[in-house]
């Protein structure tokens, strides 16, 4: 799968690239909401130059990953998103809330549930 990882903090994005590597995705990680924007939607295309987003809900810039799904869902509405956040789980579940069809997941988590969610995702 062709997956981006937005995630303010970049030891985060690091870990996860390498492993989502190891398990064969071709993986791009992102730590400015803006600069993942400018990247994915300035060169629209017919087609959705990902297969998932992995995206952190609490970002820089002033900008949550909430506001990043919105924005990247108007060009790519079907595009499969996990949310992944170490907030309380009130924070989350609003979140989820707002977000319809995201899947989340709460950190710390392992890899193990990371890729299960992936599948599930890639049999949907």
């Amino acid at each position: 799968m062709r997956i981006a990882v937005l995630d303010d903090n970049q030891c985060i994005g690091e870990m996860l690239q390498h492993y989502l590597e190891l398990e064969g995705h071709t993986v791009v990680v992102y730590c400015s909401p803006s600069k993942f924007l400018v990247n994915i939607i300035e060169p629209t295309t017919a087609s959705t130059p990902l297969d998932l987003l992995i995206v952190d809900l609490f970002l820089s810039e002033g900008m949550s990953g909430g506001e990043v799904i919105h924005q990247v869902r108007k060009i790519f509405p079907d595009l499969p998103v996990i949310l992944i956040s170490a907030a309380s789980a009130w924070q989350i579940e609003t979140a989820r809330r707002a977000v319809s069809g995201v899947k989340v997941l709460r950190k710390p988590f392992s890899m193990a549930s990371l890729l299960a969610l992936i599948q599930e995702l890639k049999h949907e």
